[in-house]
């Protein structure tokens, strides 16, 4: 839309424009589309400018390269897919399919593609996207998470172009989830990077380095596509004029002219930045809340609390057996005989105060942890896995069952005499983290454990964990919330996010082989109570063998300013996941 860029954006330095060229492109110099979708909600005001934050920065704007949450939220903005998911409701919806066919044998899928819809470079979708994108996810030149995941026990989907406008696709088994992982496959344009794919330069495509020199080169079929991208500062996407989607009275969506994400590392001032009014989203942390909520009314905006989170946040030991080019083995061979012992691992767990962390670190607003699921994921949480309440004593016993004994210098010693020591690395973007990492230091101390902490950036820690493996401990966490098809690359062994030792030929230990056929099994059967029994395993498999070792789950606070229509607020995920049909009545001036 012609005009100048909101006054506030200017003032505090998000847009480094001041107005619109008058001969951009805009969205109502294009036609709808003949297969249009058209918005159940309120219609709206079109105009406004929508600011949010995230602490962490893109590591890729390609899906296939894509392993993290922040990268996966930015793609998802402007690569729509088959269809939709509704987060409120839980069902799936249309999406660039207008409607799918379901073959007796519920392995053959038909999707029924959306007349006339456009790139944003104005170039037709059609089904040769589709089919393109699934040939690059299989080819082997190009290794992705997604390969693992679009596979029934290593077997291929195999998908066929019938038409311009529709695609058949076929899986070798009974795939319970296909609608909500195939469905949700973010789609690439084949006009645009058929070149790299053929060339192999597919996984360079996109990249960091080509959102910032060529934005316009990411095309969208999404709500937004990019504008700009400056690291360290902003990631400014635009409404996407040939979205579509459109309100009740034809108008097209997104409402929102920008949508702008402020790249602040520094937690705390993002969150100041929110309580004071100059931006209109923020995922709160439990101990900003109480400070945080005094300033809604001056400032216009809600904070919401939604329970538990369905994020996940644990401790685990580096596994992995293997060695880097020159040799050396990525973990010291006496450390790996510390991290491979499951008496180790539940020492560990047991001398972690859990109910310390709710109360020192998340304020009470939180509980302990036990398993890879939490109480927010009500179809598929699993209430009676093992539980390691805080218990020193149990700790020691575990450890010299294992052979460790304390000396006279009250240090840990294994049977060869090696003190007890590891360093545990966690993103320093994430405050809470760090709390948690320091609180557990001390836990450690009481046990005659050194524990030596090095806090990174986001980045540099992935590398460490999916590709160096140079790394003794991590801290993370793993958003949650969904089918358990989610985690086929956390569970299963051959999985690149299987953290502990990922990519294995064969399954290392008995139990990890047990849940691979575990999650095979419940991927293959369309019985929900069946599903649920296997996944029931798993769980109680992943807290009985402590691979990962968990540690509470905070609950989830979400503030919103007040002047934005139609939000739904969803049991799990994103506040704004409906972000297209958001809009204000109270544009800034």
């Amino acid at each position: 839309m012609p005009g100048c860029v909101p006054l506030l954006l200017c003032l505090i330095g998000l847009v480094p424009i001041a107005c619109t060229p008058k001969n951009k492109e805009t969205r109502m110099d294009h036609p709808l589309p003949a297969g249009i979708d058209t918005a159940r909600t309120e219609p709206g005001r079109r105009g406004g400018v929508f600011i949010d934050s995230t602490p962490g920065e893109p590591s890729t704007f390609n899906p296939l390269v894509s392993e993290d949450a922040t990268s996966s939220g930015f793609i998802g903005l402007f690569l729509d897919s088959l269809v939709r998911n509704n987060a409120v409701t839980q069902e799936v919806e249309p999406g660039l399919a207008t409607r799918w066919d379901i073959a007796p044998d519920n392995k053959t899928f038909t999707f029924h593609l959306r007349p006339g819809v456009l790139w944003s470079d104005g170039h037709p979708f059609s089904a040769d996207d589709v089919v393109f994108t699934f040939q690059a996810i299989y080819d082997s030149r190009y290794p992705n998470r997604a390969a693992f995941d679009l596979s029934v026990d290593g077997k291929k989907f195999t998908i066929e172009k019938i038409d311009d406008l529709t695609v058949r696709l076929t899986t070798p088994e009974i795939y319970a989830p296909f609608l909500e992982t195939v469905g949700g496959v973010g789609l690439l344009p084949k006009h645009e990077l058929e070149s790299a794919f053929r060339d192999g330069s597919l996984l360079k495509a996109w990249n960091v380095s080509v959102a910032q020199k060529e934005p316009h080169r990411l095309l969208a079929t999404g709500a937004f596509r990019l504008r700009s991208y400056q690291p360290a500062e902003r990631i400014v996407f635009e409404a996407n004029p040939h979205y579509w989607r459109a309100d009740a009275q034809g108008v097209r969506l997104p409402y929102v002219d920008y949508l702008v994400t402020k790249l602040v590392k520094d937690a705390n001032a993002s969150t100041l930045a929110f309580a004071t009014g100059q931006t209109d989203a923020e995922g709160l942390s439990p101990d900003n809340v109480a400070w945080i909520d005094r300033y809604a009314s001056r400032y216009g905006f809600s904070v919401f609390n939604r329970g538990p989170s369905p994020n996940t946040g644990f401790i685990w030991f580096n596994q992995n057996p293997g060695h880097d080019s020159s040799g050396k083995p990525f973990v010291p061979p006496h450390k790996l005989a510390w991290f491979t012992d499951r008496r180790f691992r539940q020492a560990i767990s047991h001398g972690i105060d859990r109910d310390g962390l709710v109360r020192g670190v998340l304020f009470g607003r939180g509980q302990p942890l036990w398993g890879p699921e939490t109480p927010a994921n009500k179809k598929w949480y699993n209430p009676n896995v093992t539980q390691y309440p805080y218990n020193p004593a149990r700790s020691r016993a575990l450890l010299a069952e294992a052979g460790f004994t304390i000396g006279s210098d009250q240090k840990l010693r294994d049977r060869a005499g090696n003190v007890v020591e590891f360093t545990l690395n966690t993103n320093q973007e994430n405050q809470l983290r760090a709390n948690m990492a320091t609180a557990f230091k001390e836990n450690m101390r009481d046990l005659g454990i050194t524990v030596n902490l090095s806090f990174l950036d986001f980045g540099t820690l992935v590398g460490k964990i999916q590709d160096s493996y140079d790394y003794e401990a991590g801290m993370l966490g793993l958003t949650g919330g969904g089918d358990p098809a989610g985690g086929i690359s956390v569970f299963s062994s051959k999985g690149r996010l299987h953290q502990w030792y990922p990519n294995q030929k064969t399954p290392a230990t008995p139990w990890e082989a047990r849940i691979d056929q575990l999650m095979s099994d419940q991927l293959h059967t369309l019985d929900y109570p069946t599903r649920k029994k296997y996944f029931d395993e798993v769980q109680k498999i992943m807290s009985d063998e402590t691979p990962y070792i968990y540690l509470v789950t905070a609950n989830a606070y979400v503030g919103l300013k007040d002047r934005w229509k139609n939000i739904r607020i969803p049991p799990l995920g994103s506040l704004v996941w409906n972000l297209d049909e958001l809009w204000t009545p109270l544009l800034t001036p």
